[in-house]
């Protein structure tokens, strides 16, 4: 498998920088075909190729792309900040993890990709707000966040 550039560290994850290369050899493209993956999301109407995912990250310039990879180096996730707006100091947050890796610490992996990457957006991005919306059936997410004292506005109970 392609070895990654490390961009964001973290305690039981890093962050790291897909590469063309990644996009085509790995299952990437597959997460995107899995019912159980998309089910709350908007992929998973139409079927995903390895070209695809590609193309999806050679022409999103404006958008950060990185690969969630456990520390045992298996690509587990891909979160992204998109709608990045230098100007009003906003941008939007996306997160997929794949049914690889560890069911059990899938929630907490996901929570440390989160807030890696929204401290990024605040610290080194300027970022004033980052926006992320969720399904309703995914209150459980919603209640981690607020736990560890993120206060999460507009999103349903």
């Amino acid at each position: 498998m392609t070895k990654l550039d490390l961009f964001i560290s973290g305690e039981t994850l890093d962050l790291c920088v897909p590469t063309k290369d990644f996009a085509y050899k790995s299952d990437w493209f597959s997460w995107f075909n899995d019912s159980k993956i998309t089910k709350f999301l908007e992929q998973g109407v139409y079927p995903n190729t390895r070209e695809m995912q590609e193309q999806f990250l050679v022409y999103n310039p404006n958008r950060l792309i990185l690969i969630i990879v456990n520390k045992y180096g298996l690509s587990i996730g891909v979160i992204s900040l998109s709608f990045i707006n230098y100007e009003k100091q906003c941008c939007d947050v996306a997160l997929v993890v794949s049914d690889k890796g560890e069911t059990m610490l899938k929630p907490f992996l996901s929570l440390e990709a989160m807030a890696l990457i929204t401290s990024h957006a605040f610290e080194k991005m300027g970022m004033q707000r980052v926006n992320f919306g969720q399904h309703i059936k995914l209150k459980r997410f919603q209640n981690r966040l607020e736990l560890l004292g993120y206060k999460l506005e507009g999103l349903h109970p």
